[in-house]
């Protein structure tokens, strides 16, 4: 911890608690409610973002239901492109929503159990960031900002109808638990860290590849680590620990690969030529523009979108509040140095990824090393999609920075509902630049 930060100060980050974990729960409910506001109302009846991709999206849960129910041994032999087998693995197939598919039946409730579970995943953004801020020292006011900042950057509203993408609060999830149970050394919370990876991943490859090396990365570094300190011994109990939860998470994405390697060899097409991700690849502008229907960067960033192909793909603009906040949190002492420099470079590195590459310049770009070195990746279309991942990092050096504003505040003596507001204000500033409104579902 940064000397700045006092021993009065610590206080106001004290550890985790049932009552609080379940208060952050509901209110990311209340949360997710609000900006996706009025699609509680009319379950059902609209289908938020449009009808292309949400409706397809919402057969998947449905299928997988069925499936669970009455052939889960030949779960990805859906009825789409019958008679194909393992026809489901054409594309993302939100395995790990299936059980939600199990209620309800036909077109009506497929649609109900779609507008409900986009909710759900805004709100699980919301609380898994939380989670993971607290986790790693912030405190309560902070992990709020990076809750809002993570599930509402202003990249997400052009995502909307892209399930697979806004459905990645198991992401910040599954580090919140690791992040206790390494603090605690209890193994019990690292093994649950790998069960929630797995489940963040049989959601769908566009996140659960690049996720899943980024956890066998993080895992070389943390051996390469381990060596340097002179190989510190580690308690037995959590070596079983990590080391079962990993088994178990690699089996679970093993299986789950199986049909989509089957798939990839019989259709080679399944295979992004250079030329299609060089299309959807795009310049730094990108991170300066935001969807059309932005409430408050739309109309202000139109000329550079005008001047983009593939547009819902490259409006990454992160957000200016958070890239403010985030400023602020690593010149902060709110969390460790360490920890601050590993976020800005994981969020710079990400963001260069996001660009993908050029057709004619051949691996000067990283991610064309990945396209041509990584098994899987050339079937990743989108490099913008990354943002998820940045988006999470500069949502932590927010909250580091709605921390430091929080101890700035209670350091001159002020009321503590100053603090309260200024934190709230923090908060509805990015909630706002993040989403348009109102929010308009598409009308069925």
């Amino acid at each position: 911890m940064s000397p700045e930060v006092t021993a009065r100060e610590r206080e106001d980050a004290p550890p985790l608690t049932t009552r609080e974990v379940l208060l952050a729960a509901a209110a990311a409910v209340v949360v997710a409610v609000v900006m996706t506001w009025p699609l509680v109302l009319d379950l059902g009846d609209v289908v938020p973002r449009d009808i292309g991709d949400p409706l397809a999206i919402a057969w998947q849960p449905a299928w997988g239901g069925h499936a669970l129910l009455n052939q889960p041994l030949e779960f990805f032999d859906s009825n789409r492109f019958w008679p194909i087998p393992d026809s489901l693995a054409f594309g993302d197939a939100l395995i790990g929503y299936a059980p939600a598919g199990m209620i309800g039946d036909g077109p009506k409730d497929a649609i109900v159990r779609y507008d409900i579970l986009f909710v759900f995943s805004y709100a699980l953004a919301f609380f898994g960031a939380y989670l993971l801020a607290r986790e790693i020292g912030i405190g309560p006011a902070g992990a709020t900002v990076a809750g809002v900042a993570f599930a509402f950057a202003p990249f997400r509203l052009e995502q909307d109808g892209h399930m697979q993408v806004i459905a990645s609060g198991g992401i910040p999830l599954s580090l919140a638990f690791a992040a206790r149970g390494i603090r605690l050394g209890q193994p019990w919370w690292v093994f649950c860290a790998w069960l929630v990876a797995a489940w963040q991943v049989s959601l769908g490859f566009v996140l659960g590849l690049p996720f899943a090396y980024g956890l066998a990365a993080a895992c070389v570094v943390a051996a390469i680590a381990w060596l340097v300190k002179g190989r510190p011994s580690i308690p037995h109990r959590m070596l079983v620990g990590g080391i079962a939860g990993a088994i178990a998470f690699v089996g679970v994405c093993g299986v789950i690969a199986r049909p989509y390697l089957e798939i990839a060899d019989e259709f080679p097409e399944a295979k992004r030529e250079v030329s299609e991700v060089a299309g959807f690849s795009g310049p730094l502008d990108v991170f300066i523009t935001a969807p059309r229907e932005n409430f408050v960067w739309g109309d202000l960033t139109e000329g550079i979108r005008e001047d983009l192909e593939n547009i819902p793909e490259k409006t990454l603009f992160p957000g200016l509040l958070i890239l403010i906040l985030a400023g602020v949190g690593l010149a902060s002492g709110s969390l460790d140095r360490r920890v601050r420099i590993g976020l800005l470079f994981g969020a710079v590195a990400i963001m260069v990824l996001e660009l993908g590459f050029r057709e004619e310049d051949g691996l000067l770009w990283p991610y064309r090393v990945l396209y041509e070195a990584l098994p899987g990746w050339d079937a990743i279309r989108t490099p913008g999609r990354l943002a998820t991942f940045s988006s999470l990092a500069l949502a932590l050096l927010a909250a580091a920075g709605a921390d430091a504003v929080w101890r700035a505040v209670r350091r001159n003596v002020y009321p503590a509902w100053v603090a309260a507001a200024a934190a709230t204000l923090l908060s509805l500033g990015i909630a706002t630049e993040g989403r348009s409104l109102p929010f308009d579902p598409f009308d069925d």
